[in-house]
């Protein structure tokens, strides 16, 4: 067997009889996430088991949800005689026992090892800005539902208690303040705007936070207390780090959950802080841990149903292959899971299953993987199969569908109890209990830690409010600066007003422009003057009258077509400041490019006319009264005769 090899069976002949040919798959196979489906008692979870044992042996640590007690008996080592009959080298037993550690977790119960969680644990600032929005408003939303389900809000609180949590916790998490617990959120929700930095008013009034910052606290209390206590918090280096050597299983045992809602709620946070530790270890090649969650469908349900797992499995089925996160679910029910789930899903082991609608499922989810010819063949011969018999399809196998055997498990197959595992864990609790003093002495240290953080952090909210009196002050400085600008602003319009008045009044002969040094203030006659030294000298060339009124009319021209047809003219035009050139963006079959046209653009004539005379930059011209003029005479022009104008005296343009 390969090094990267896991072993989960036998290969089936035509008849689905067992021959000696093992079926193996790669470590890497699950890097696209799998799926395990069968009904009650076709051996999902007995297949689901046989590939979390050959992964640990691989040494790929595990996190496993157990709502039932079935996985946790993989701490339970099998009997070497039993293995040895049913074609399982009892060596292999051995080896596991050997190389494999299996620590069954309680949340909210001693029974077995200590787990606890922070719900308040806020999305890592690399995460993407989507994904971060969808984590707070699952942990705010999911929060919320527990507190309805056990905390006592009544549903009629659900959408405004939402609401202030996440505008409490999206402040806290911008603002990177620290926030140690649910205690710590229950205040902050009735404590001064200046202090928290967030006007939670238009959210929920606040005499109602107050009612709402008590049912927070009732989760710090009772038996609620156990869920988010300090010790045991989930940390998942220490959840994939070797155990002496030993690769770990983690076993989180659900059942000692009350409540449906307590275990979406629980599921939520570690998946959402599990999300966050992973994108803090980064990239990563070879598989870093595989996620197991059974009897997945009330976790991530199809249709408009969203319990707080959901949004962040379907997150996590998304991105976790980039960072070596493997992903396993096993369910009896295809047609009760969300189809989104199953578009990153490359590998289904398909076992007994007789539900119509969960094989049309199942047809839709193998087709992209199988094909559709063989697909449907899965289909028809699904609901004959035997126990522990099951089609594996992968895209990634050769050949992509295989009849296997599942290989017998190397650990008991039996549904612990609460007291099953107190018994069975009581060694490794007596260690952790050891640890746990250990972290005890630590929460005390960062205790007087925090307190004078705290301290330090009131002198420094003392100095924010000085500077933020200060820079009030300064506001205040800063707005009577712009109202005296505004005023000044004001008058030196009303000036301009008056001059564009006057020069709007001005007639044609008046001077009214002032020119630089000595010479006389010039009229708009002479501007016009200007022009009509411009348009005699394009009409000294053969077609400058006709091309300047095409440029005219056009308001642009192709300039190497110009040039082609009007060299001289187009030259001259440019010469004069008649025309400017320009590159334009043009769409031509299909693809954009830049090409250079000539541009008829009369505030460029005109600019050209008053710096070429000296002009003092005017505060205002009469620009409309000016176009005509000037468009006026281009198309008035004429050209006298030679004879005219040598004979009779008259001047080479009459308008």
């Amino acid at each position: 067997m390969a090094d990267d090899m896991l072993w989960l069976g036998f290969h089936l002949d035509e008849k689905g009889k067992r021959t000696d040919k093992k079926f193996e798959i790669s470590q890497d196979l699950l890097r696209r996430h799998g799926g395990v489906f069968g009904s009650t008692g076709s051996g999902k979870t007995v297949l689901s088991k046989v590939i979390l044992e050959e992964a640990a042996l691989k040494g790929i640590p595990i996190i496993a949800f157990d709502p039932q007690g079935d996985i946790a008996s993989l701490m339970l080592p099998g009997d070497p005689k039993e293995l040895e009959k049913k074609g399982v080298p009892p060596e292999r037993l051995k080896k596991y026992m050997d190389k494999v550690v299996v620590r069954v977790y309680t949340p909210a119960s001693s029974k077995g090892l200590a787990i606890s969680i922070n719900p308040l644990k806020l999305p890592d600032k690399n995460a993407d800005p989507d994904d971060i929005v969808r984590l707070m408003d699952n942990s705010a939303r999911t929060l919320t539902k527990v507190l309805m389900k056990v905390g006592g809000l009544s549903r009629s609180w659900e959408a405004k208690s939402f609401a202030v949590i996440y505008e409490l916790l999206r402040n806290i998490w911008e603002s990177e303040q620290d926030l140690g617990g649910l205690g710590d959120l229950a205040n902050m929700l009735v404590a001064p705007v200046e202090e928290i930095g967030v006007d939670l008013e238009p959210f929920m009034k606040e005499s109602e936070r107050q009612t709402l910052a008590t049912r927070i606290r009732t989760l710090t209390v009772g038996s609620s207390q156990l869920l988010f206590k300090e010790e045991g918090q989930i940390d998942f280096d220490e959840l994939t780090q070797p155990v002496q050597g030993k690769t770990p299983i983690n076993v989180i045992f659900l059942k000692t959950l009350r409540s449906e809602e307590e275990k979406h709620f629980f599921i939520s946070i570690v998946l959402n802080q599990l999300y966050s530790w992973m994108l803090k270890q980064g990239y990563q090649e070879d598989p870093r841990m595989i996620l197991f969650q059974d009897e997945a469908a009330p976790f991530i349900p199809a249709g408009m149903k969203a319990p707080g797992p959901k949004e962040t499995f379907l997150l996590l089925f998304r991105q976790a292959r980039k960072y070596g996160v493997e992903c396993l679910i096993a369910t009896q029910s295809p047609k009760d899971i969300d189809y989104k789930a199953f578009e990153q899903f490359n590998t289904i082991a398909s076992g007994r299953i007789s539900s119509d609608q969960s094989l049309k499922v199942l047809e839709r989810i193998l087709e992209p993987i199988a094909g559709e010819k063989e697909s449907e063949e899965i289909i028809s011969m699904l609901p004959g199969q035997q126990t522990a018999s099951f089609i594996f399809s992968s895209a990634d196998l050769k050949p992509k569908v295989n009849h296997i055997g599942v290989r017998w498990l190397l650990t008991n197959h039996i549904t612990l109890t609460e007291k099953d595992v107190q018994q069975h864990m009581k060694e490794l609790r007596k260690q952790q209990e050891k640890i746990l003093k250990e972290m005890e002495k630590e929460r005390l240290k960062r205790e007087k830690e925090e307190e004078e953080r705290k301290k330090k952090l009131a002198e420094e909210r003392k100095k924010a409010a000085d500077a933020k009196k200060r820079e009030e002050e300064r506001r205040k400085a800063e707005e009577e600066k712009r109202r005296k600008e505004e005023e000044a602003r004001k008058a030196k319009e009303k000036e301009l007003a008056a001059k564009k008045a006057k020069f709007a009044k001005a007639k044609d002969e008046e001077p009214v422009f002032d020119t630089k040094g000595k010479a006389d203030a010039v009229s708009y006659d002479d501007l016009v003057n200007g022009f009509i030294a411009r348009i005699e000298r394009i009409a000294s060339t053969t077609f400058g009258l006709p091309f300047l009124r095409e440029l005219i009319k056009r308001g642009q021209l192709h300039y190497e077509k110009a040039l082609s047809y009007y060299l001289k003219e187009t030259r001259e035009a440019i010469k004069q400041g008649l025309a400017r050139k320009e590159k334009i963006e043009i769409e031509k079959r299909g693809k954009k490019k830049k090409v250079m046209y000539i541009i008829y653009d009369f505030e460029h004539v005109l600019n050209q006319v008053i710096q070429s005379m000296g002009i003092k930059e005017p505060e205002y011209v009469d620009e409309k009264r000016l176009k005509k003029r000037f468009e006026e005479l281009v198309r008035t022009a004429k050209k006298n005769s030679f004879l005219e104008r040598i004979a009779l005296g008259q001047p080479f343009l009459e308008f």
